[in-house]
């Protein structure tokens, strides 16, 4: 083992955030679970035998050769140097999806400083809390985005953040006391020699990722090079993916999805990826028709939105082979009339920030299959169902998943509770989803743990309650979770968003719905709340925990 890959090793271990040992990296290392390698080194390497490739094409059509990525992200990493800031610092990137991304991601990498991912949503409080936990250097952000001005936000920030010490724009004007994104791109690369001493290792750290933050505050994961390259490389092989596969993205680079299916996926195997800013799904049948890429990454909505696009059979998408998506089930009529309209495959998967893609449907499954599943276990990786108390569940069953692999993350940025929260010593990382698997190992998602409502030892899943009433047609939006009890420990508290502002149910109301759709009685909630919207997160996840805390207050029967 050479100095610089021990060097690194020691150094994560030596972490009190971290949960993995010695023996597990040595064992990764050693069996070629892990690469000593970087994603440097594969951009590199793409450059060297095809400079001329695609490597990013924004949603302007403008195009980013692996040539093209190697240099910027070269002079990026000397920037960041010359502005004073050291390897194993942190910035902040608030950036859409823009090359300026991908090259600012590398860049950082080869210069082994720190990227901090924010997503675009993320308003000034939850900022300040990034800038808090992660102390960045700097902040990239965008000047302005149709009403949203970032930079006062960032000049906000820096007042009240003493680590704080420079922000940089990326934007055609210049702005005083800021430092000019593309002046920084395009730093003398003439000392590009220099960066063999901050040359990474895939044991070193490559990004910091926050989790949601739908069960409370959002987890800053520490991601490394080396299990991104596991997971990247285990799930283009579960899929079959081509060497080519050119993706269509529009998922955020700032989440594990955009980043690391799309857009990483990508690079690593030195194929391209097409960026799209939001979604629209005009502009992405434009960018099908200029582009043509292979595959495309969304989530149920944008499936949908295809789906009922009119005119689609007289648009030239005939490139794209497969629509792969996560984030909740598509119904099997939309994806049939994908198949259909398309002439596509469908993939569905499944993972975790702290981990990737662990579960995935196979090519040539059945929309059946792939309109109720997320699939089974990606090769390489070891999983659990265990049921409340911990004990193993055989197949088929429902209990909450854990799972450990090369995949995962060594633990959360500078927060150690955390970690031991979340991985046992063995490594198992307890999801806190609980989940159904078939006798073929197939899974379908059924509930988080903690919306799971025990009412005297009756375990009631709230979704399927708010399902029926989403029916209803005087209701808007239902959330049903626990709320308190001395007796029974939890009984099952509705909070209801009405279609029009001001109606009001009654408990009755509630009840009697629910007894006329067949629902037995000990599903019934046994208190109800008007509410006039659901608390979400910046970047739109409904927090189902902050209701159970409103929960508490309510009164049974009101």
């Amino acid at each position: 083992m050479n100095q610089r890959l021990q060097k690194s090793i020691d150094d994560l271990l030596s972490r009190d955030d971290v949960w993995m040992t010695r023996d597990r990296v040595e064992e990764y290392l050693a069996s070629g679970k892990w690469q000593e390698k970087s994603f440097v080194d594969y951009i590199e390497l793409h450059a060297h035998k095809t400079p001329d490739n695609e490597a990013i094409i924004d949603e302007d059509g403008t195009v980013t050769t692996y040539g093209e990525l190697d240099e910027r992200s070269t002079r990026m990493a000397l920037g960041l140097l010359e502005m004073g800031i050291k390897p194993g610092e942190r910035i902040a990137v608030q950036f859409p999806n823009v090359s300026e991304f991908m090259v600012t991601l590398i860049g950082a990498a080869k210069a082994s400083i720190l990227p901090v991912l924010c997503h675009m949503p993320y308003t000034i409080n939850d900022l300040d809390y990034v800038m808090k936990l992660t102390d960045a250097k700097a902040l990239f952000v965008l000047d302005q985005v149709k009403d949203r001005n970032y930079l006062d936000t960032a000049r906000e920030l820096k007042e009240k953040h003493d680590s704080l010490e420079h922000i940089v724009v990326l934007s055609d004007q210049e702005y005083e006391n800021t430092v000019s994104y593309r002046t920084l791109a395009e730093t003398d690369d003439s000392g590009a020699g220099k960066l063999q001493e901050t040359r990474p290792v895939g044991t070193d750290p490559f990004f910091l990722m926050f989790t949601s933050g739908t069960t409370g505050r959002p987890k800053a994961e520490l991601q490394l090079h080396a299990n991104n390259l596991y997971w990247v490389n285990q799930f283009n092989e579960a899929c079959q993916f081509p060497q080519d596969a050119k993706w269509l993205l529009v998922t955020p680079l700032a989440h594990a999805t955009g980043l690391g299916v799309g857009a990483l996926g990508a690079l690593y195997r030195g194929a391209s990826v097409v960026l799209l800013k939001a979604w629209d799904v005009n502009k992405a049948v434009e960018v099908i028709e200029r582009d043509h890429p292979n595959y495309f990454l969304g989530a149920p909505p944008m499936l949908i939105d295809f789906a009922r696009f009119e005119g689609l059979e007289e648009r030239d998408i005939g490139s794209v082979r497969t629509m792969a998506y996560a984030g909740a089930t598509c119904p099997a009529d939309i994806l049939n009339t994908l198949v259909r309209r398309m002439n596509c495959g469908i993939i569905a998967f499944y993972g975790y920030t702290e981990a990737g893609v662990t579960h995935c449907t196979q090519p040539g499954d059945s929309v059946e299959t792939t309109s109720t599943s997320f699939g089974r276990l990606v090769d390489g990786l070891e999983e659990r169902l265990v049921d409340g108390e911990g004990n193993d569940l055989g197949r088929p069953c429902e209990g909450e998943m854990i799972v450990r692999g090369p995949g995962f993350i060594p633990g959360y940025y500078g927060q150690p509770a955390n970690t031991r929260k979340m991985f046992d010593e063995d490594g198992w990382f307890h999801s806190n989803d609980v989940v159904r698997e078939d006798a073929d190992g197939y899974c379908t998602f059924v509930s988080r743990k903690d919306d799971l409502i025990n009412r005297g030892g009756y375990k009631i899943d709230p979704r399927e309650i708010e399902e029926i009433l989403y029916t209803h047609p005087r209701v808007g939006q239902a959330a049903v979770v626990a709320k308190p009890d001395e007796r029974l420990g939890q009984r099952a508290a509705v909070f209801i968003v009405p279609k029009e502002s001001g109606d009001v149910f009654e408990l009755t109301d509630v009840t009697k719905f629910l007894e006329e759709k067949g629902i037995g009685k000990t599903h019934w909630p046994e208190a109800v709340q008007m509410i006039e919207g659901f608390p979400m997160t910046s970047t739109g996840k409904f927090q189902r925990y902050a209701l159970r805390e409103q929960a508490k207050q309510m009164e049974s029967g009101r």
